[in-house]
């Protein structure tokens, strides 16, 4: 932690609000939010941006609902799972950068907070100098100006004079789906809670109108021609059957004859009314349902989002955090994602070996082996066909269509390894 970052982490005052320069570092010009100016007229007490929705719910959907966790998490998952590059000329700052990152697991870090901003709207990390902390999006908040610049973070806690202030510097923000000039952003449950609802009424009321229905699939008829039952004859009747447990044997009398109703549309109507609420879901949520069955239907809408996220958070780190960080020159990227599976990927990797595109330390490194030394391609290749299995010993890695794969994998065995001390050309 650098001399700077102790005196500014100072600033974190709790009951009391920290020091704001209006258009300090940069100009808010004039225009003004009506509502922050009209709030600030008329509001006494703690002096915050409310919400926008209600956060308790979206935590209740989330933790109760399967379906929608999953759609959630997915494209989270995804968004940082395939690594990051630290962009800067300076190598000794590269590395510091990335140490300290491996040392808090940044990529877990990073998944909690993109999850937060789907969820909530908004999430947030407290920078401490040598650390990134996930704060609660459900109790921090923001006040502003009414230019719209931010005068500090609010984290209520209980009582005023119990509650926290963050200088904006010590917040990172990352809104999902920035809406309009409010402070915070929208949640992805919001739009959906309808739909929750709907499948929670199905699988509730629904299903359980089906059960009923599906437990009366007999017409019973009581009594002979010249001795037909009472009404209380028959109504104990009625109360035996309703009476009788799952798979138990119907024993009667002659003067009882029953038939099994056949069976109607209703439950497959039901599936479709499901089917539809799920698909609306899938649908909202940017996750098709093919991702499961069919990923190749479902990348032109799955990837593109992924890189919408990931360039969102790219975006908030280089605006807020990275420019903390030492001498605040470096840059955050993700890495391009990849929802191959582990042939196509071993496929590339040689293909980008043969033709001198990656170095081989380059493509160890991105396995979790030792990048350093010289390896040569065949090590590499078995590295990488232990990796994809035995399928890929064939591998055409010319991407030739009508060239033989055995014959071209001899001819990739005899090749030369290019560039084989791992300069790029």
């Amino acid at each position: 932690m650098s001399l700077i970052d102790n005196i500014r982490r100072r600033f974190a005052t709790v009951g009391s609000d920290p020091e704001f320069k209006e258009n300090d570092p940069v100009d808010f010009g004039e225009g003004i939010i009506k509502r922050i100016r009209l709030s600030n007229q008329f509001r006494g007490g703690k002096q915050y941006e409310q919400h926008i929705g209600n956060n308790r719910t979206y935590m209740n959907v989330y933790l109760s609902d399967p379906i929608i966790r999953t759609l959630i998490d997915l494209p989270c998952l995804y968004a940082v799972k395939d690594n990051f590059d630290i962009v800067t000329d300076n190598d000794a700052l590269r590395d510091n950068i990335e140490e300290m990152f491996r040392d808090i697991n940044i990529e877990h870090i990073l998944y909690g907070w993109l999850r937060n901003a789907r969820i909530f709207g908004t999430g947030y990390l407290e920078y401490t100098g040598d650390n990134l902390v996930l704060r609660s999006s459900q109790n921090m908040y923001v006040q502003r100006n009414e230019h719209g610049q931010i005068k500090y973070y609010y984290q209520d806690i209980g009582e005023d004079s119990e509650n926290v202030r963050f200088e904006e510097e010590e917040i990172i923000e990352l809104k999902n789906n920035t809406f309009d000039d409010y402070a915070y952003g929208l949640s992805d449950i919001h739009p959906i809670l309808y739909l929750v609802d709907l499948k929670d009424y199905a699988e509730r009321d629904i299903g359980a109108a089906l059960n009923k229905y599906a437990s009366s699939r007999f017409d019973i008829s009581c009594g002979l021609p010249d001795m037909p039952y009472g009404p209380d004859k028959i109504n104990e009747v009625v109360d035996a059957f309703n009476s009788l447990q799952p798979g138990e044997d119907i024993i009667h009398g002659n003067d009882i004859e029953i038939k099994e109703l056949q069976g109607t549309q209703r439950a497959f109507e039901y599936g479709k009314y499901t089917d539809d609420i799920l698909d609306k879901m899938h649908m909202a949520l940017k996750v098709p349902k093919t991702m499961w069955t069919d990923p190749d239907r479902a990348r032109p809408i799955f990837e593109p989002y992924v890189r919408y996220l990931q360039t969102m958070v790219e975006g908030a780190l280089n605006a807020q955090l990275m420019p903390q960080i030492e001498s605040g020159e470096a840059r955050f990227k993700f890495r391009q994602i990849n929802i191959e599976d582990s042939f196509t990927k071993a496929k590339t990797d040689m293909i980008y070996l043969s033709e001198g595109v990656l170095s081989p330390g380059e493509v160890r490194e991105e396995r979790g082996l030792d990048p350093e030394g010289v390896v040569e391609l065949d090590m590499l290749k078995d590295v990488v066909v232990k990796q994809a299995g035995p399928a890929a010993k064939n591998a055409n890695v010319s991407g030739g269509m009508n060239e033989d794969k055995k014959e071209e994998s001899a001819r990739a065995h005899n090749r030369p390894a290019a560039n084989a001390i791992g300069d790029r050309r």
